[in-house]
């Protein structure tokens, strides 16, 4: 076990190490991990939501 990934899960951020993610499974319920494939790549994602007048600057702008 990392002594720092200790102090990262009891100060609420969900550990990656298997070991300290089992000790505190249930302050950090299971879910669903996405990655860049699931949004069609990253030249996808960038298209979509990064360029000039994409989906980040429109829930930026609000």
């Amino acid at each position: 076990m990392i002594p720092a990934t200790e102090i990262v899960a009891r100060h609420y951020y969900r550990p990656r190490d298997p070991q300290v993610a089992a000790k505190y499974a249930s302050t950090f319920p299971r879910v669903n991990m996405v990655t860049i494939a699931d949004f069609g790549g990253w030249a996808k994602a960038q298209s979509t939501h990064f360029v000039d007048g994409g989906t980040f600057d429109r829930i930026y702008a609000r």
